[in-house]
């Protein structure tokens, strides 16, 4: 499996705080299955210094400390970008990590409480200069909970979906587990990721959310997210996607508690 969303790197955001704790994390996802990790520091306001030159300097010290440890994993660079109206000309000018250094695909952060204002024209914005868009962790926004039609608007037009193992595992409460369940029957879910930010907070394991995955879509599906989707677009290619089924209408709070738990 390969991890696409990853907080690995040491010292550089919320992440892991130094090398040994990167490595562990690195130990914790080779036992779990996982043969690859992009390593996806946070770019924003917050990060303000996570560019480019940062992020491949940081991979290129963890990948010397893995071999000496002997820890076979493979590193890819990458970051996760907030929303910043001049994110297209940045990624234009190589001055912000694109997925493995493609420029190609982005790995956009989405705010966990609100849906930004302008996010549609902000989409278009970046793919209009040939950037694809894989949209982090929407299954958390309680917008999007309460009006999934607006997730499925946004997969018509291209954008892809990354959740988060821990949140099919029911690790963000059982109202996170169904809707990305939902999600995952709809075919609007394209990739899942660990989003582990050290060894014990949200740990680098994919296999439980996989198991999960397996059991609602079966494990030829499973496989395509786990491991061929995310191959695909460190490589630069955006994998042949089947449409989204017609999305959830917008629902009161109890006649959505009582779908998701349909």
């Amino acid at each position: 499996m390969i991890d696409f969303h990853c907080h690995i790197l040491p010292d550089l955001d919320d992440g892991a705080p130094d090398w040994e704790h990167s490595v562990e994390m690195a130990r914790i996802a080779v036992a779990d299955g996982i043969s690859g990790i992009v390593c996806t520091p946070h770019l924003s306001p917050v990060f303000p210094d996570n560019d480019r030159k940062a992020v491949m300097a940081s991979v290129e010290q963890l990948r010397i400390r893995l071999r000496k440890a002997e820890i076979p994993l493979e590193l890819y660079p990458g970051a996760e970008l907030a929303i910043d109206s001049d994110l297209g000309e940045k990624i234009k000018s190589n001055e912000v990590m694109t997925i493995n250094d493609n420029r190609n695909v982005a790995l956009i952060e989405m705010p966990v409480e609100t849906i930004p204002p302008n996010i549609e024209r902000f989409f278009w914005s970046i793919q209009s200069t040939g950037i694809d868009i894989v949209l982090g962790h929407p299954e958390r926004n309680p917008c999007l909970m309460k009006d999934p039609s607006i997730l499925f608007r946004w997969i018509q037009r291209g954008v892809m979906v990354q959740v988060t193992a821990s949140a099919l595992a029911g690790k963000h409460g059982h109202q996170v587990r169904d809707f990305t369940v939902n999600l995952l029957k709809r075919r609007m879910i394209h990739l899942v990721a660990s989003d582990s930010h050290g060894p014990t907070r949200r740990r680098p394991g994919l296999s439980a959310a996989r198991a999960v995955v397996e059991s609602v879509i079966g494990k030829e599906e499973a496989h395509k997210i786990f491991c061929e989707n995310p191959q695909q677009l460190l490589l630069g290619t955006v994998p042949d996607f089947a449409p989204p089924l017609q999305a959830l209408k917008k629902t009161s709070f109890l006649q959505r508690i009582l779908t998701l738990r349909s």
